[in-house]
């Protein structure tokens, strides 16, 4: 369950573990307890867990749209036109070839 603002603050005062701070990539920082927990703002936090504690904190962060998943969906493009990809990740649809030789 997810839990933010008000409902985040009395889940943290039902806790009695350690609870996981974790940074935007999913990985433990540290370590908090209660009172540490506490002492953050929790406006920029939100908190995850069941209905009896709250097992970690990570960044409250704001959800793009993902843009993959379907034939008819178009990758990300950058600022200069060109579609952001892993290198692994080859384009299924033909660019149009421009002629080689003088026309």
């Amino acid at each position: 369950m997810l839990f933010d603002g008000h409902e985040l603050r009395d889940m943290i005062g039902r806790t009695s573990d350690a609870i996981e701070l974790r940074n935007e990539h999913g990985r433990c920082c540290r370590m908090l307890s209660r009172s540490e927990a506490f002492v953050l703002d929790l406006n920029l936090f939100v908190g995850i867990g069941n209905r009896r504690r709250i097992r970690f904190l990570r960044p409250r962060s704001l959800r793009s749209a993902v843009n993959a998943g379907s034939h008819t969906t178009e990758r990300l493009r950058g600022t200069g036109g060109n579609r952001l990809a892993h290198s692994l990740i080859r384009e299924h649809r033909q660019q149009p070839q421009l002629p080689l030789g003088p026309t």
